[in-house]
């Protein structure tokens, strides 16, 4: 991956490439950083599961969560784009520092966004809302979709519930979607990241409207 990667971008430099060329080759190019960085996940999330301390190695510090929505936010809103979804940010103008590891809380963010969005119908809306609950920073993600022909909301059924109903299970720490073979972690070792990156991940199912999921983070 990371061999394709470079070979893409530096097709990328050369001068008088036609538009179409451009938008394969930059989706080629987000696609493997995407598996780039989430096989990086996985491995991470393998040490911490094999360590008995599970948050051992984990720097966590008082951080703006604001600078890492700020460098990540393009990315979620590129990954919603290619599945045909779109991607609603509603964020406080200031907001409090957290604790918790920065880097950490980067990539599993973005896996759960990632995974959330490939799940999902196209024609959908995400929605990420971050606001204040008491003493810790309440991210919140859910979903709604529109079907074809009908001008009226509906939420994605539960057999679109990301993470859960249409990958299957590879041992104790993995789940792969047959549809395109794509790995990702699952929900427990996801949640065990959360909490090793200081936060928590509670997932609240709703019959035939989706999961919502909503990560907690304590300010410092």
């Amino acid at each position: 991956m990371a061999t394709i990667r470079t070979l893409t971008r530096l097709l990328l430099k050369r001068p008088k490439l036609e538009p179409v060329v451009v938008k394969r080759l930059e989706m080629i190019d987000a696609e493997c950083t995407a598996q780039i960085d989430r096989f990086g996940l996985i491995f991470r999330a393998v040490e911490l599961e094999m360590s008995q301390v599970k948050n051992s190695g984990m720097q966590l510090t008082a951080m703006s969560l604001g600078e890492v929505l700020q460098n990540s936010i393009p990315r979620w809103q590129k990954q919603a784009i290619q599945r045909n979804h779109t991607l609603e940010i509603i964020v406080p103008q200031k907001l409090p520092a957290v604790v918790s590891d920065p880097t950490m809380l980067d990539q599993v963010l973005t896996n759960l966004i990632e995974n959330f969005t490939r799940t999902l119908p196209s024609g959908s809306r995400i929605q990420v809302e971050v606001t204040l609950a008491g003493d810790q920073l309440k991210l919140q993600l859910e979903s709604e979709h529109l079907p074809e022909g009908n001008g009226t909301s509906t939420f994605a059924a539960s057999a679109n519930a990301p993470l859960r109903s249409i990958d299957r299970s590879i041992g104790p720490l993995l789940m792969v979607q047959p549809e395109t073979g794509s790995l990702s972690l699952n929900l427990s070792v996801t949640k065990n990241l959360f909490r090793a990156a200081g936060g928590k991940l509670v997932i609240r199912q709703r019959p035939q409207k989706g999961d919502v999921m909503t990560i907690f983070l304590p300010l410092q």
